[in-house]
């Protein structure tokens, strides 16, 4: 009779453990699939912003035309190459788009000495034409203008 009992006592506790590796086989799982889930975010990374160089010269920007998409970044590198100063102002893609790194004044326009360069990085919010253009005395009117293509 001690016998059986013993061996029914070993049975359940046999049964018992068999449920605890299931439920721990099963929690494992769980949390093994959800890790996945939890490091999407990590994985999921922004684009990063593609470098376009705008060379400012005497009267010119270069290049005069660009054309950008609506939520990619991009960084602008604005160099002076000239032995003056010039800007570079487009005040209507400035508050079109925000402005990730770099400053850039309420007025839209970048000032740029001689020789030196700026860099800003933006990511442009509504698509549409935007002009730029040196507002330096008359450097426009001999043709320092572009414009910048936002598609949506």
């Amino acid at each position: 009779m001690l016998s059986s009992t013993f061996d029914f006592a070993a049975g359940a506790v046999r049964r018992s453990m068999h449920r605890m590796r299931s439920v721990t086989s099963i929690l494992l799982l769980t949390i093994a699939s959800l890790v996945p889930i939890a490091a999407s975010p990590q994985s999921v990374r922004a684009p990063e912003a593609a470098t376009i160089t705008i060379r400012l010269s005497s009267f010119a920007f270069t290049p005069e035309r660009i054309r950008l998409r609506v939520g990619v970044p991009v960084h602008f590198h604005l160099q002076n190459e000239s032995s003056g100063g010039h800007d570079f102002s487009a005040p209507a893609l400035f508050s079109a788009s925000v402005v990730t790194s770099g400053l850039v004044p309420s007025d839209g326009t970048v000032e740029v000495s001689a020789g030196t360069s700026v860099d800003i990085t933006l990511v442009p919010r509504t698509p549409g034409t935007y002009q730029i253009r040196c507002t330096h005395f008359l450097h426009s009117l001999f043709g320092m203008t572009g414009t910048i293509f936002v598609e949506g």
